[in-house]
């Protein structure tokens, strides 16, 4: 039990929490510390965070479609369309179209009209077919819609069924286009008359002089996706010409000039930024005592310079500054580097940020796209960690970024391979056992605080009963000798 100060008219209540604070320095320090740890690891995240999402787009700009991009022009006859994909060459297709490619089909010659109901149709009741490798089974009252959905919806059929209530008719059409048979059985297709199937065909094409048969009107040779829309007029062809996609190309390495600044221009920020020492953490009595406004401006000084001068940032700067400016050696020996493409790095003070010159790198496009393909997107297998001189630029910055991402994995528990902001950090790491260890050291001095403040409540409640009996004894002397 706490006595306030009745006796002695002191208030203790006051005293004690004077004393506490005095007490409470070394808890403040280590919550100050802990803190400034926390805001050091969300600093690490951020970073982590930043080159996860640059190496997201280092995965897309050296996808071959990207940085080694291709198109199909067709010219002459209109029956034909192209695309080029990533495995297609330039070269030159002159396309003949002979005919389509149909699919295999059956109608039923027999029927009712206006029919709904599979009893109007077929007299025997419950049964089953069998379309393709699939059993369809129905029973007497159901509506032949419903038997239309179950074809359709089972892909083991193969087919497509349409069904006219006018003319009580029935169609299977295959899904697959060219020789491909309908194979059928059932006592309820035979009573349709569905017996007959009338074969599809191959389209035949003419390429370049060589007749080929194709099972369907969509197609790809020679890495170029082509489309038959009919058979070729007379006296006509279709030429496809495969050329490299200067504009595509052009707008993945614009694209890769602004990722690689704006994630630099992140690291640089990081670790250059100016460390206010002055400013600490703040505890919860110091914010009880300051505005918001007072608080936001003060954490964000605190906050500042977590990471100034911090060894992973600044080595992974320096290591992709390196590797921009470094030749890549191509498979014949020769070598090639940005700034004959049209890159350069910006002023000294821009510190390392790249500038294109767009007139450049189209020229550079024009005379030998291949190798500024090779420049980006080579790839030397032999190691994963250590950049070599047969990486192109994409591979070796994606190098970097991992090493760096696995040294902030160990030190601070950030993840290796997501880009959001909110992802957990994990459990095993030096930062997280240097938080864990400042949590039991926090724990265990809250504890002797406890400890203490309830020492010196038992003091003073010793002093303000000593006193109320000296008082009381005071007051009866008082009253005897009076």
């Amino acid at each position: 039990m706490r006595i306030g100060g009745l006796a002695s008219g002191m208030d203790i209540d006051s005293m004690v929490k004077k004393l506490m604070t005095a007490a409470r320095v070394p808890l403040d320090k280590l919550n100050q510390q802990k803190q400034q740890l926390e805001w050091k690891r969300e600093g690490y995240r951020t970073i982590s965070t930043t080159l996860v999402g640059f190496n997201d787009k280092l995965t897309t700009f050296g996808r071959t479609d990207s940085i080694n991009s291709k198109k199909a022009t067709v010219t002459g006859a209109s029956n034909v369309t192209a695309t080029a994909t990533g495995a297609a060459t330039n070269s030159v297709l002159n396309i003949k179209v002979s005919n389509l490619a149909t699919a295999s089909s059956v109608v039923s010659t027999n029927g009712v009209a206006n029919a709904t109901k599979i009893s109007e149709v077929y007299s025997n009741g419950a049964g089953s077919i069998t379309i393709g490798t699939a059993t369809i089974n129905f029973s007497a009252d159901e509506t032949i819609d419903s038997l239309v959905k179950k074809i359709n919806n089972d892909k083991n059929t193969g087919v497509t069924a349409v069904y006219d209530t006018a003319s009580g008719k029935m169609s299977f059409t295959n899904r697959e286009t060219g020789e491909k048979n309908i194979t059928l059985s059932g006592d309820l297709l035979t009573s349709l008359g569905m017996t007959t199937v009338n074969k599809g065909m191959d389209a035949v094409v003419e390429i370049n002089g060589l007749t080929t048969k194709q099972s369907s009107n969509n197609f790809t040779i020679n890495g170029v996706d082509i489309s038959l829309k009919g058979a070729t007029p007379a006296g006509e062809t279709s030429q496809i010409q495969v050329s490299q996609d200067v504009d595509k190309m052009v707008e993945t390495i614009k694209s890769f000039v602004e990722s690689y600044n704006a994630t630099i221009a992140t690291l640089n920020q990081k670790t250059s930024e100016e460390r206010f020492r002055k400013f600490l953490p703040l505890s919860t009595e110091q914010k009880a005592d300051m505005k918001e406004d007072e608080i936001k401006l003060w954490e964000t000084k605190a906050k500042s310079g977590m990471l100034r001068n911090d060894s992973i940032i600044d080595k992974s700067l320096s290591d992709m500054r390196s590797a921009m400016i470094t030749d890549v050696v191509l498979p014949d020996g020769s070598k090639i580097n940005m700034t004959q493409i049209g890159i350069t790095t910006g002023k000294y003070s821009e510190n390392g940020k790249l500038v294109l010159d767009e007139k450049k790198l189209r020229a550079a496009l024009d005379a030998d796209p291949e190798k500024v393909s090779a420049l980006f997107g080579q790839t030397d297998y032999s190691t994963k960690t250590d950049f070599t001189s047969k990486d192109g630029l994409f591979n070796r910055l994606k190098k970097i970024d991992n090493v760096a991402l696995s040294s902030m994995y160990e030190k601070a528990g950030t993840s290796q391979v997501s880009s959001d902001l909110t992802t957990a950090f994990m459990v095993s790491s030096q930062m997280g056992d240097q938080l864990r260890d400042f949590e039991r050291k926090i724990e265990d001095l809250n504890k002797r605080l406890t400890m203490k403040e309830t020492q010196y409540y038992k003091q003073f409640t010793a002093m303000e009963t000593a006193m109320n009996k000296y008082n009381s004894t005071s007051s009866s002397l008082t009253s005897m000798l009076s």
